[in-house]
């Protein structure tokens, strides 16, 4: 039984206004703060308010705005192609391993090269790499296979 686990084509526009708009919102709208109920709020950043469990944390606008570019990248480079053959399957996981394979070896050098408190954002920002390395490399290559060019 042969599973399909990618979403219909038409999210592929739904993802990219949700990335845009996560993308624009972020940049150019200013800094919005809500409270959000919380599994666990520790109070290391945040000394006005008792940790535990259960608690209700300050959210900001980072918060929707990594949401939102998480689902539009996955709606991005999970949705299928008009045609989604064989070979198209084949460019999409070829393109998965070599984004991991970017990725792991980025973050090993991040590792390696970057320390402090800086190094918060590494994580964090690895598996929005992977996405836009992932979707980068499989656009790049069902475009190579289009004009004719793969080989």
């Amino acid at each position: 039984m042969n599973k399909n686990y990618l979403f219909p084509h038409q999210f592929r526009m739904i993802g990219w206004v949700l990335a845009i708009v996560a993308v624009v919102g972020y940049l150019w709208l200013p800094e919005i703060h809500f409270k959000m109920p919380s599994l666990y709020f520790d109070t290391f950043f945040d000394d006005e308010n008792e940790s535990g469990f259960f608690r209700m944390a300050t959210a900001n606008s980072l918060s929707i705005a990594m949401i939102l570019l998480t689902i539009g990248l996955l709606f991005i480079g999970f949705s299928k192609e008009k045609v989604e053959d064989e070979f198209v399957q084949y460019l999409r996981a070829q393109s998965l391993i070599w984004a991991t394979y970017v990725t792991a070896i980025l973050f090993i050098a991040t590792t390696l090269l970057i320390y402090g408190i800086a190094y918060i954002y590494v994580p964090f920002l690895v598996f929005y790499v992977f996405l836009l390395l992932f979707i980068i490399k499989f656009r790049i290559e069902v475009h190579r296979f289009n004009k004719g060019g793969a080989q």
